[in-house]
């Protein structure tokens, strides 16, 4: 072997070395990085990123053989903490979210969704029948003789609808004239078209808007009423994992919130008669 191979291969021993080393410092500081203050996860990714950018430089500039190896096993470290780092989220259901409802999963892309079974948690849910072709599609998709759509509801004559219109600067009956409008169109499928509507009204306004989408899939947001319309405000997309237990997911807890309210509120069955008159 001539001295130019031997020094090659020393140098791509002594690149591999070094790249295992980097390997395991960089697994080390992940694991250290999981388990410290988790308001610096966020730059986690960004300084991985910068140092795949260094390392790789200057391996290039300094060893130049071997370059596209290292590279790719750089790449190889550098997927492996990405997905450490999603799945972190994916393995508890937590799969997505929106910055704004408005530009994710908005109420009528949700209703899109719903093909079998529909449950809702909100103040009316006026912002999904206000969507009234998608609404009511969405509605008859669910419909079933065994399985009824769920709405878990304020009373239109909650008397803190009033005072949330107030400090909003609106009209003292807005709020409540919108969740008897949309009760009205809910009573209006059930009533003219015989389907398997449910609604039950609860004591306190929710601060969490929950719809659960055919058994598998919550949308989670959250009420500020006065600011705005509730579309600009961020949203959970949580699913339903298979082949896992259930409590293993966000969604088991979502769920069994929502049961836990919807038998509490057993007394409080909608007639779909009273508000309408």
């Amino acid at each position: 072997m001539s001295d130019q191979g031997l020094e090659s291969f020393w140098i791509n021993i002594a690149a591999g070395v070094v790249l295992l080393a980097i390997v395991a410092v960089l697994k080390w500081s992940h694991a250290r990085w999981s388990t410290g203050n988790p308001a610096y996860r966020r730059f986690v990714l960004a300084g991985v990123g910068l140092c795949w950018i260094v390392l790789n430089s200057a391996y290039a500039y300094v060893c130049r053989s071997g370059t596209f190896l290292f590279i790719f096993l750089s790449s190889a470290v550098l997927v492996w903490i990405v997905h450490s780092e999603l799945n972190q989220f994916w393995r508890i259901g937590l799969v997505g979210a929106d910055r704004q409802i408005a530009s994710g999963i908005d109420f009528q892309k949700a209703l899109r969704l719903a093909s079998s079974s529909l449950d809702f948690l909100g103040i009316g849910a006026g912002k999904l029948t206000d969507q009234r072709p998608e609404f009511e599609e969405a509605v008859g998709r669910c419909n079933r003789p065994d399985r009824p759509v769920r709405f878990l509801l304020c009373r239109p004559n909650h008397p803190d609808l009033g005072k949330m219109a107030l400090s909003a600067n609106k009209e003292p009956a807005l709020y409540k004239k919108t969740v008897h409008d949309s009760l009205r169109m809910i009573a209006d499928l059930r009533n003219r078209r015989a389907w398997n509507i449910r609604v039950r009204f609860y004591a306190e306004v929710p601060t969490f808007r929950l719809m659960f989408v055919d058994d598998s899939i919550c949308l989670a947001s959250y009420y500020v009423l006065g600011k705005g319309t509730g579309a600009e405000l961020p949203q959970l997309h949580v699913v339903r994992l298979r082949g896992s237990r259930d409590v293993d997911s966000l969604y088991f807890a979502f769920s069994s919130y929502f049961d836990r309210i919807w038998s509490d509120a057993a007394g409080e069955e909608w007639d779909f008669r009273q508000y309408l008159e």
